[in-house]
């Protein structure tokens, strides 16, 4: 007969030479799938940031084929078609990112860009006010206003409010902006 202490030990003995084994492959791929990722995003913004733009978009789309879940690739696609100015191509990128994640304040400020590029003022001032209902303190969604009013819809009043919100929230520090505020308020003051 096995004593009470002897069975015990036999038993974790078993229960432990069971969680010794190793994991099923679809365990170890599953694991591995988040660095993979990680890796060829790593790679693609690097080829962003070295203006290597035909590899990154390379790299870009790939992940969005593997990953298509995924808003950061299609995100950062939208940067390099709009670098490219392929900018039908980049709205479409920019709206597969935010499907993706609505959250993502930075994408709705590209496609501002993307619709000022186009002609599509509305849309940019549009998508700029979603931007700004999700962070309004998003500095540079301010500043696109600014630049959306100032140059493309010939509002100063308004091009001013914008840059002047943009330069609370940057600490003042944009001598440029403050520069294009007082030529803007002399423009205003002489057509009074």
């Amino acid at each position: 007969m096995w004593k009470p202490c002897s069975r015990t030990l036999w038993l974790v003995a078993m229960l432990l030479a069971g969680c010794a084994s190793p994991p099923s492959v679809e365990r170890d791929a599953s694991r591995e799938r988040p660095a993979d990722q990680q890796v060829k995003y790593h790679y693609a913004l690097e080829a962003m940031k070295q203006g290597q733009l035909k590899e990154a978009e390379s790299r870009l789309a790939l992940l969005t084929r593997e990953h298509p879940e995924l808003a950061g690739p299609w995100a950062n696609l939208c940067i390099v078609y709009t670098r490219e100015e392929r900018l039908e191509e980049a709205e479409k990128a920019c709206r597969q990112a935010l499907q993706r994640n609505d959250e993502l304040n930075s994408v709705r400020n590209q496609l501002g860009i993307i619709y000022r590029k186009l002609g599509r003022f509305q849309d940019a001032q549009r998508i700029y006010q979603a931007a700004l209902q999700q962070d309004p303190s998003d500095a540079k969604v301010y500043y696109n206003l600014g630049v959306l009013f100032d140059l493309y819809l010939q509002d100063n009043e308004l091009a001013i409010q914008y840059y002047q919100r943009y330069l609370e929230l940057t600490g003042n520090k944009d001598k440029k902006v403050k520069r294009w505020i007082a030529q803007l308020d002399k423009e205003l003051n002489k057509s009074r």
